[in-house]
């Protein structure tokens, strides 16, 4: 790498690695006037754009907008005739739900590298992002940017291993990742899931919804699926046995529930020897 990009990378992490390096860019942007642009003419940011929000968050910040107005102006970069979003993605898709013409906005001319930066350290700092999002990022600016998993970590205030953890999240299956996104997984889920192969993923996934596990419950169940346990073959061939209706599991539990106490009466006798 030349020295002069090696001193240029240097000012940008030194800079980006700051708390609330945002906060202080919205507190410079209100005192500069800010323009009206068509909404239609804004795009959403393109390395981020896969991440999605909740019907309820969009409707919640499009009222927020509709009674209170924008609080701060979105930050947008001109794309030829057009400009591309930075930041602001919950009001720019508040805006949207209401059909709004026009959004006060701020335009920065910054590249590729700095629009990731930017995007980085307003995830980190909890404002507007997602875990997901933050993988986007962090895999952008490492294929792009070469940028390496320290530099990454110093930038987001995380270990080398948070940083490829996080990264790897977007190897699971699009539907997983969906509900990471959309909170409907935490990212301690979703990391414990890592372990499995796809059809694993998926089967984990109901078990985690139908009986509401605990991260630490998903843990303890991702180590049967490995058989680390070496009583998980002996339960499955029970489960399976059993003839049961519902069967709820939990790493301390399992529950059947059976059409008549007849079946009921005939698992027990048969299978628990009472």
């Amino acid at each position: 790498m030349k020295k002069s990009n090696v001193s240029s990378l240097s000012k940008l992490v030194k800079k980006f690695s700051q708390e609330d390096v945002i906060l202080q860019m919205e507190k410079e942007y209100r005192s500069v006037a800010s323009v009206n642009i068509p909404l239609e003419k804004i795009d959403d940011n393109s390395y981020v754009n896969k991440v999605t929000f909740s019907k309820k968050t969009v409707n919640l910040l499009g009222k927020s907008i509709k009674e209170k107005g924008f609080f701060n102006p979105l930050v947008v970069r001109r794309k030829g005739d057009r400009y591309e979003l930075i930041l602001g993605r919950k009001r720019y898709f508040g805006a949207k739900n209401i059909d709004l013409a026009e959004v006060p906005a701020i335009i920065r001319e910054v590249d590729d590298e700095e629009v990731l930066l930017m995007l980085l350290a307003d995830v980190r700092d909890e404002r507007e992002g997602n875990i997901i999002e933050m993988a986007l990022i962090y895999a952008a600016l490492s294929e792009k940017f070469n940028y390496s998993q320290a530099t990454l970590g110093k930038l987001s205030h995380q270990s080398r291993s948070q940083v490829t953890n996080i990264v790897r999240l977007l190897s699971l299956p699009e539907k997983v990742v969906k509900e990471v996104m959309l909170g409907e997984l935490s990212y301690g889920h979703a990391r414990a899931l890592l372990r499995l192969d796809q059809f694993e993923i998926e089967e984990a996934v109901k078990t985690i919804h139908h009986n509401k596990l605990s991260v630490r419950e998903t843990e303890a169940l991702v180590k049967r699926y490995r058989y680390e346990d070496e009583d998980y073959e002996k339960e499955v061939s029970l489960i399976t046995k059993s003839n049961a209706r519902d069967v709820k599991i939990k790493p301390a539990s399992v529950s059947f529930e059976f059409d008549t106490v007849e079946e009921k009466d005939k698992f027990i006798k048969d299978y628990l020897g009472k």
